[in-house]
């Protein structure tokens, strides 16, 4: 009868310091680091969350790529020993090949312009996730891939395969479309870039500018080219059959915060670009401003090599023709 009693009670500490047995725990990657915008964002949202299903629903993150990098993660959300990550809209296309309209290059000319589309599209990609078993709440714009490098880029005599630029691993669109430019493509892991700029077997890369800092591939490159290449977006995804398992309100409760954390973050990360440029400068990299016409050369090489492959049936972008009509609309109002 002691042991009994002494055991409940240890029960009873125990639960006191753990929270309901019930607690439902939703485990997150993300490639950014501890302490970055993004984490504490989300840490906050998770708080929140935590709070206000009085401890019911907790959300575990695993930063700074401890899980590996966005194919690995996918992976381990498949075998279930993730529930959601944190990805690039672009790192979904595997998932929902509509999560690829933001990302193909060349094909905005300013932020304008995208921000003109995201009432229609946003919802576009978000459902197709949906449908393809993920939750993912709402999209944040990370803003625009510049090209850095060890060596000025300014016309296409300045590019040749000694330009050993990385792409992620699958990328055959980047990998195609830097052939038919002249460079090199270098794939490996989000993760294996920084030790390949290290080694030399890397010295060009694409990133926003304060991605570059943040992840410090900066201090490998001397030069970026002011060239916005691609768009970047961003948002977190959770496998549905966790979701799913929450209650209706935990769902909501969920959904809302780290929606509501994923549009803030869309101001913080304008603010992080426009001061991570400085930064640059300060940091002595030089901005190089590219020929005007080596930019629209690039842009017709690269839209000719996406178009082959849509055509042929490699690359699959569902959208992708009303996302032009409705660019090529906007700049005909523009040009007014």
């Amino acid at each position: 009868m002691i042991r009994f009693a002494i055991s409940a009670a240890a029960v009873a500490f125990f639960s006191l310091l753990t929270g309901p047995a019930w607690a439902q725990q939703i485990k997150i990657a993300a490639l950014a680091p501890a302490g970055s915008s993004w984490m504490e964002s989300l840490k906050a949202a998770g708080d929140r969350i935590e709070e206000g299903s009085d401890g019911a629903v907790r959300i575990r993150f695993y930063p700074g790529g401890v899980m590996g990098d966005a194919d690995t993660v996918l992976r381990r959300i498949r075998l279930g020993q993730l529930h959601g990550g944190v990805f690039t809209v672009g790192e979904l296309a595997g998932v929902a090949p509509e999560s690829n309209l933001y990302s193909l290059p060349f094909q905005f000319r300013n932020a304008e312009e995208l921000a003109a589309l995201r009432d229609e599209f946003d919802p576009i990609i978000l459902e197709a996730l949906h449908e393809a078993g993920m939750m993912a709440p709402a999209i944040t714009n990370g803003g625009f891939a510049y090209l850095f490098s060890r060596e000025p880029i300014r016309a296409p005599e300045d590019v040749s395969t000694d330009l050993r630029v990385w792409i992620p691993e699958g990328d055959a669109l980047s990998r195609r479309t830097l052939a038919k430019i002249g460079a090199s493509a270098v794939p490996m892991s989000m993760a294996e870039v920084y030790t390949g700029l290290q080694t030399g077997a890397l010295n060009t890369f694409a990133s926003t500018v304060s991605g570059a800092i943040i992840l410090q591939w900066h201090t490998r490159a001397d030069y970026m080219l002011d060239l916005p290449v691609l768009m970047t977006a961003g948002t977190l995804a959770i496998d549905r059959r966790m979701f799913d398992r929450l209650e209706a309100d935990h769902q909501a409760l969920v959904r809302s915060e780290f929606a509501a954390a994923l549009r803030s973050q869309q101001a913080a990360v304008d603010d992080e670009n426009a001061n991570a440029r400085q930064a640059l400068i300060e940091e002595g990299i030089e901005i190089v401003q590219p020929d005007p016409a080596a930019v629209a050369e690039w842009a017709r090489l690269s839209n000719e090599v996406l178009n082959e492959m849509l055509e042929s049936g490699e690359y699959d972008v569902p959208g992708i023709r009303r996302l032009r009509e409705r660019l090529a609309e906007l700049r005909a109002d523009d040009a007014r």
